[in-house]
């Protein structure tokens, strides 16, 4: 179990289990004492008058803390505070940082570059083949994706990492043990087959609220290097994340979208702000971080015969109609539609529905 359970770490999983506690009193409660422990004085009216209508339910919490951290290890779930070298470096400087993580899965990931990746919960195909494809360039190249296992944009991020078998770091905005939404159960145990994190500052068995996928957000971008928005409404949850990255001093990087979709006005307002952000290709990502960009398409086409390697060629530049690969690779109908089957098996190119045909 990563962290120990010594006076100082029992403070600070009293404080996570604490619901009248603010994060910002959390802080100012810290930063009054010299080492957490101290917060264990019961005695001091000091601390008493620092802790105010919280006091019993904090000491209350502070006496269940082995008991706590016995539950956490019969479930599999560990925790890194702040005080841990296992805390990650990026979330340690933030404003308002999670005095305690909890997590289930390969901790170790918090200390690998990563990235977040996040967006609308109603995402269009567009916005989807965007993720998907950004995602997958992400992961051959080394980095970590976090997101919040939402809806939409997030599931796609983290479903992109199981099928490339990648880690991925999911954020969650409820205790670890609860699957919200409940119909990612299967992404859930999918995230930690394939040796991923998922984390959180709430305690076991802590439900979603409102009020916590914006607090949830601020450790999305936190943990990773720089925030990637694939596709987003005006009035997307995903935008808090985006500006905490700003605030953070993260980097930021937003792909535009279709000028008359609501789902991409979020996206392209921000880009009105700051250009800077504009981001067209996974390239252009892995190349501010000096990553070397995957060659997996142009071995691919080395290969394959001529035909496979004329449908290839057609997708480079995006999804196609199937009359349109027809078109531009002057196969036959019934040729194009053998060629599309052994490409589909070789994981070399998906249908996306509609008859329309897109590479892996």
């Amino acid at each position: 179990m990563s962290g120990t359970l010594n006076a100082d770490n029992a403070v600070l999983l009293a404080m996570q289990y604490t619901e009248k506690l603010s994060i910002k009193k959390k802080e100012s409660l810290l930063n009054a004492v010299e080492f957490p422990a101290q917060l264990l004085s019961e005695k001091s009216a000091f601390v008493r008058t620092l802790l105010g209508e919280s006091a019993d339910e904090f000491f209350s919490h502070a006496a269940k803390a082995e008991e706590y951290a016995a539950i956490m290890e019969s479930k599999g779930v560990s925790w890194v505070s702040y005080l841990d070298d296992a805390y990650p470096e990026t979330l340690r400087a933030v404003d308002m940082r999670p005095l305690m993580l909890f997590a289930k899965g390969d901790v170790g990931l918090l200390s690998t570059p990563c990235i977040a990746v996040v967006g609308t919960r109603k995402p269009t195909r567009y916005g989807l083949k965007l993720t998907d494809s950004f995602v997958r360039e992400f992961a051959r190249a080394g980095l970590t994706v976090v997101s919040g296992f939402a809806r939409g944009i997030d599931g796609a991020a983290h479903k992109a990492c199981v099928e490339s078998g990648a880690p991925t770091i999911a954020v969650f905005a409820c205790g670890v043990d609860v699957c919200y939404p409940a119909e990612h159960r299967w992404l859930y145990d999918a995230v930690l087959k394939g040796g991923g994190l998922i984390v959180s500052e709430y305690p076991l068995g802590t439900r979603p609220a409102q009020y916590r996928f914006p607090e949830r957000n601020r450790i999305i971008s936190g943990i990773s290097k720089g925030v990637l928005l694939t596709e987003a409404a005006e009035k997307s949850g995903s935008l808090i994340t985006v500006n905490c990255a700003v605030e953070q001093g993260k980097d930021v990087f937003v792909v535009p979208g279709n000028v008359y979709s609501q789902e991409s006005a979020g996206c392209n307002a921000f880009l009105k702000e700051m250009p800077h952000a504009f981001t067209v290709s996974p390239d252009d990502v892995l190349e501010y971080y000096r990553l070397s960009p995957s060659r997996s398409g142009e071995e691919r086409e080395e290969n394959f015969g001529i035909a496979e390697t004329a449908v290839l060629e057609a997708l480079h530049d995006g999804e196609l109609h199937f009359e349109e690969i027809l078109e531009a690779s002057g196969l036959t109908a019934a040729e194009l539609s053998n060629v599309l089957v052994n490409l589909e098996l070789a994981g070399a190119v998906e249908q996306t529905g509609g008859n329309y045909y897109s590479l892996c």
